[in-house]
């Protein structure tokens, strides 16, 4: 909690354009939690609903003047429809996934982040993950227009 707020306060003085830039930049200097629905309609045999709601916090670390570590997790919610007459649906939470990007922190137009990607097997129920363990590189390059957010 006491992160969330240090980072409400340091972005306060900011107009609402420079945090619609910052909130833009996926290894940006501003701590978010988006959510996101993802609905796959006619899902196996019996043509249901798959639902996955995938949670990802974003949490910038400030290393020096130069440079931010930027971490964003990716934990599924997942309802998985049955595959077979009788079956019930089954619901719980999918394998977490951990970025960490190395990043500058103040940088230009071009924005860009290097690091690694793991994936753990968290899942709650067989059906909703695998048993392996992942590592991985993971990158990210952007450009924003001067101006716009």
């Amino acid at each position: 909690m006491a992160l969330i707020l240090a980072g409400a306060s340091a972005h306060a003085e900011l107009s609402p354009e420079d945090l619609a830039k910052i909130a833009q930049n996926p290894v940006g200097n501003l701590i978010s939690v988006p959510f996101q629905e993802n609905a796959y309609i006619n899902t196996g045999p019996l043509d249901k609903t798959q639902n996955v709601l995938n949670i990802q916090p974003v949490i910038p670390i400030h290393l020096t003047s130069d440079w931010n570590i930027i971490t964003r997790t990716i934990l599924p919610i997942i309802s998985l429809p049955a595959f077979a007459q009788g079956q019930n649906r089954t619901n719980g939470i999918g394998d977490v996934q951990i970025s960490a990007f190395l990043s500058p922190a103040n940088p230009g137009a071009w924005i860009w982040g290097a690091g690694a990607i793991t994936q753990l097997p968290t899942h709650s129920n067989d059906l909703l993950g695998n048993n392996n363990a992942g590592l991985g590189p993971s990158f990210v390059v952007l450009h924003l227009e001067h101006g716009s957010p």
